[in-house]
Parts: structure tokens; C-alpha cells; sequence
């Protein structure tokens, strides 16, 4: 199989969904829920300062069984935001997230994050291709 070359940017989801930092757990899921997200940016003001992942909550509230009516998205969110430019390879953006073990990346142009890339953004991108071939 060739190198997949199209770009990131070409899948990602975008504009970005984002959440307060001071929301509660609850509050964040639900937000979650409702824009069919998997993660959220968490931001302050207008400055991004963590990611919120479905994953997050299952390992940080759930299993550790916090309270999420009490528990902040400041103290489970994922402070180090990973981030790829938009014009950077598929193959390179799959390569990066397995090898960092995140299913959910910022995408930037300009050094501004402008959209997410997801595990479920790569399956659409790759199964595009299986389709394409007949």
C-alpha cells in the first residue's frame, strides 16, 4: 500500500469545541454529549490550557469514583495539548498518535489550533480509500 499523503486538515473536525475550565464533570459530559464529541479543548478565557477526553472521565472520575456533580474539568482535564500543522501527511498524524497512545489531536495552521483530529477522523480517511478500490 502506498504512503497515504493527504492532509490532516482535510479530516479534521473544525470549528474547535471547547469548554470552561471551571465547569464541573457533569457539566462537561453533558456539553459533550450534546455537540457528539469525544473530546473538548478546556480553555480559560480564550487561551486553551487542556483536553478533555471521554477517556479522561472513564479513568479519572469513574473508575477512581469521584463525584463528577463536585469534581472540576481543571483537576482531571490533560494539561499538555498535542498538536500537528494541518498540512501535515495523514500517515504522519497516525504514526504520531500511536506512538503517543492519544486518540484525539489539535490541528494548527499558523500556530493557532483550528480544529481536532480523531481516531474515528483516520478510520473515515482510510476507509475512503478501501472503498475507492473495487
Amino acid at each position: 500500500m502506498e504512503e497515504y499523503l493527504e492532509e490532516i486538515g482535510d479530516y479534521m473536525s473544525s470549528p474547535v469545541k471547547s469548554i470552561d475550565s471551571e465547569l464541573t464533570v457533569q457539566e462537561a459530559a453533558q456539553q459533550m454529549h450534546a455537540k457528539n464529541v469525544g473530546s473538548v479543548l478546556v480553555r480559560i478565557h480564550d487561551k486553551y490550557v487542556g483536553i478533555l477526553t471521554e477517556t479522561d472521565l472513564s479513568r479519572k472520575v469513574v473508575a477512581k469514583r469521584l463525584d463528577p456533580v463536585t469534581t472540576m474539568v481543571s483537576s482531571i482535564m490533560t494539561k499538555s495539548i498535542l498538536t500537528m500543522d494541518r498540512y501535515m501527511p495523514v500517515k504522519e498524524a497516525e504514526e504520531f498518535m500511536k506512538e503517543k497512545n492519544i486518540r484525539h489531536l489539535a490541528v494548527t495552521e499558523e500556530d493557532k489550533i483550528v480544529g481536532m483530529l480523531s481516531v474515528k477522523d483516520l478510520v473515515s480517511c482510510y476507509s475512503k480509500s478501501f472503498r475507492m478500490v473495487e
